[in-house]
């Protein structure tokens, strides 16, 4: 009897679950799961601390650039290591770690903020060494390019104003004088009420969005005399974390205080309810909401959210919740032990180039190259999902890693008879014999184990997992539970493709 994966529902009960009890370190897919790779080393620094914020940014010559922050200075991608970016004048950063840094594009440069109680915005050239105070500027919590302005929200200028959006001049960054408003455009907006402090804003080429605690507004230009028109679209629902606020095309994705939510500029959907979403707050330290750091992943399509779960260390995250807005399913991720410090945050980077000359500072022996010649890593410019780990920065590029996937429990024989079989009988037990594991893409016959995890009795017996196994010669393993409710356990440790489910054959033992 066939019993496939469908999607990861945590917040259903086991039995008769519609989808799948676990999907552990897996990619949700059309027909099943695919894999999630491994972590390798790609950069180090030997003086950067825990990571508040990322990004990365292409000039008009096709180089690319990574930027990165820590509490008290900024870094710049070299080759395979960081070098310190920090202003020359005005010294180390006071960063607002409930938030980070946050980074915006603007033209030839790159503007950060580090909070409202924190820095004057900072600005570099692409190319340039070192980040400088961006003129006229106030220090915010949160940055964003509306039309040919820079917006500034959650601000300090005549003094903290957490429901305040400021723009600079129109195609200027360094104007935000108010006395030459007429000519430049540059102005604020006060957004009263009870919707909470400015969690973000979203950039557009006409208008954007911004997200408060409790409320979602857009912010359009219209030009003079009001510059930008402001409306309130949603009231009562916003951002729990900041930066769980997650964009890809018309869509945003984000973590509201009841679960995950996505909106297309008019309505708010749930997406976690039913599925994930009780899972997830139960499992989440609230304390450390503001570390919950969401990323688009648009070649796998999906959002990936890491956040500090069950078991994390200090303000660090050891999980990653997964949903592929292609499918609307979810899965989950498990920071490995050997990162025994957890995460500090998820980015998307762009890899760097090299010349011939430059792969002598990767290895001086080409055998050793963690990439062949003809790899597009080594051309650079290439987007890939990152994280940051004590200093460190890693790809997430290497192997598949060890999966978990466990489709629903239900009565075994119960479910013969909804299919017609002629022994069926709802009130006994099945006796597993065989399981074949439907995994595609396998390299290896120790790289897939399965095994049922059974309840004997009732609903009130712990399932109990038995012995994992590799498949024989031909193609299952071989099983002698004997019990009322049964789920099966799907273990990869190898190169696959795809995991689909497993076939299983049972036959009925009676009451016993």
């Amino acid at each position: 009897m066939l019993f496939q994966t469908s999607q990861w529902l945590p917040d259903q009960p086991r039995l008769n679950n519609p989808g799948d009890i676990q999907a552990l370190n897996v990619i949700p897919d059309v027909s099943g799961y695919v894999p999630f790779p491994r972590m390798t080393q790609a950069a180090t620094s030997t003086t950067m601390g825990q990571t508040y914020g990322s990004t990365y940014a292409r000039d008009n010559a096709n180089n690319s650039f990574v930027y990165t922050g820590d509490i008290s200075a900024l870094y710049r991608l070299a080759g395979l290591s960081f070098t310190a970016a920090t202003r020359l004048v005005g010294g180390a950063y006071a960063t607002d770690v409930a938030n980070g840094w946050e980074f915006a594009n603007w033209g030839q440069t790159v503007i950060a903020v580090n909070g409202q109680d924190g820095d004057v915005p900072q600005e570099i050239s692409l190319g340039a060494a070192n980040f400088v105070n961006l003129t006229g500027a106030f220090p915010a919590a949160h940055i964003a390019v509306i039309n040919n302005f820079v917006v500034l929200g959650n601000i300090s200028d005549s003094a903290t104003q957490v429901q305040r959006v400021r723009w600079s001049g129109i195609n200027n960054s360094h104007i935000w004088s108010l006395s030459s408003q007429a000519s430049t455009l540059a102005d604020f907006q006060d957004l009263p009420g009870n919707g909470g402090w400015i969690q973000k804003i979203t950039s557009g080429e006409q208008g954007g969005l911004i997200f408060m605690e409790r409320e979602i507004h857009s912010m359009v230009f219209v030009g003079a005399p009001l510059i930008f028109q402001f409306t309130k679209l949603v009231d009562g629902v916003g951002a729990y974390g900041s930066n769980s606020v997650v964009v890809f095309e018309n869509q945003v994705f984000f973590l509201a205080n009841d679960g995950f939510k996505a909106f297309n500029g008019s309505n708010v959907t749930d997406i976690g309810e039913g599925k994930v979403d009780a899972f997830f707050l139960d499992d989440l330290d609230t304390a450390y909401v503001g570390q919950v750091r969401g990323i688009l992943v648009p070649d796998k399509k999906i959002v990936m959210w890491a956040y500090p779960g069950s078991g994390h260390s200090g303000s660090k995250c050891n999980r990653i919740i997964i949903y592929s807005y292609a499918f609307n399913k979810w899965s989950l991720v498990q920071i490995p032990n050997a990162f025994s410090a957890n995460i500090e945050i998820i980015t998307i980077t762009s890899t760097p180039g090299y010349t011939l000359d430059g792969l002598d500072a990767v290895s001086t022996n080409i055998d050793a190259l963690p990439f062949s010649l003809d790899s597009r890593e080594w051309t650079g410019g290439q987007l890939i999902m990152s994280a940051y780990v004590n200093g460190v920065l890693y790809y997430f590029n290497g192997t598949p890693m060890d999966a978990t996937v466990e489709v629903g429990e239900t009565n075994l024989m119960g479910k013969l008879g909804a299919v017609g079989g002629r022994d069926a009988v709802v009130g006994n037990k099945a006796q597993i014999n065989a399981i074949w594991p439907l995994v595609e893409g396998v390299v290896s016959t120790s790289a897939v184990a399965v095994a049922a995890k059974y309840r004997n009795n009732t609903q009130m017996d712990t399932a109990t997992l038995d012995t994992l196994r590799f498949a024989n010669s031909s193609g299952f393993a071989t099983s002698r539970v004997v019990a009322r409710y049964a789920s099966f356990v799907i273990n990869t440790t190898g190169v696959y493709t795809e995991i689909q489910g497993v076939d299983v054959e049972f036959v009925n033992a009676g009451m016993r």
